[in-house]
């Protein structure tokens, strides 16, 4: 593979207002994986969130998007050794969760979608704060509902303004391990689960939220009700 070009916050914001190379449809997605936990998702998620037939759907915009900015912007994509390209690394980071793989927004493209306050989904009915929508899996005609929180992204920079970039866990971070792609990277976590809540509810993002590295993040959630930070770190220790 070809090294990966990074895309800046700055370069993100011009895309994101281009509306010939930025279509409803690409936008839609973004703010939908935007919308999950931990800002990602699989293409299974995206296709049954967002009606689509097949999963491959998902691939197929994403495909055709970053080939747009490749030609306008000259933005390089990730070149295989059999010729074709990857798209999807202009926008995600990636990883395996079973047989799924997992997109997560890249924090320059969170970054451009707040800033721009792009990063509210832009659904034909849309409730603010919580949205409960129909869709349907393929191969039996079973209906479910989803009902997604949404976070206030505002909160999520306050409690990163107070506590810093650093695992409240474990202590690590990004950026001395990464370097420069490590930068203003870190997962919120909040230490009450809005989905036990139910309802909308003040957050103070200095009591109720917490910087956590994905690893720590994931462990917290694996117990039901949710790990403390406290007790996570007596498990570490």
């Amino acid at each position: 593979m070809d090294k990966q070009v990074q895309i800046s916050k700055e370069l993100f914001k011009t895309i994101l207002q281009d509306s010939e190379t930025t279509k409803s449809g690409d936008l839609q997605l973004l703010q939908t994986i935007y919308s999950f936990d931990n800002h990602e998702a699989s293409a299974t998620d995206l296709a049954k969130t967002l009606g689509y037939k097949d999963k491959i759907v998902a691939n197929a915009i994403i495909g055709r998007f970053g080939k747009r900015i490749a030609e306008k912007y000259g933005v390089q994509r990730e070149q295989l050794e059999n010729g074709s390209y990857v798209t999807y690394t202009l926008f995600f980071n990636g990883h395996w969760e079973d047989a799924f793989y997992i997109w997560e927004l890249k924090p320059e493209l969170i970054q451009a979608l707040e800033e721009l306050s792009l990063n509210t989904i832009s659904h034909e009915k849309e409730i603010q704060n919580s949205e409960t929508q129909k869709t349907f899996t393929e191969g039996t005609a079973t209906e479910v509902t989803l009902t997604r929180y949404e976070r206030d992204p505002k909160a999520r920079t306050e409690c990163i303004k107070y506590y810093g970039y650093t695992c409240s866990v474990c202590s690590f971070d990004f950026e001395k391990h990464y370097g420069q792609i490590g930068k203003n990277f870190i997962h919120v976590h909040h230490l009450t689960e809005i989905s036990s809540i139910g309802e909308t509810y003040e957050i103070n993002p200095i009591k109720d939220l917490r910087p956590v590295c994905p690893n720590c993040h994931a462990m917290i959630h694996r117990r039901k009700p949710l790990l403390s930070i406290e007790e996570l770190k007596k498990e570490i220790q």
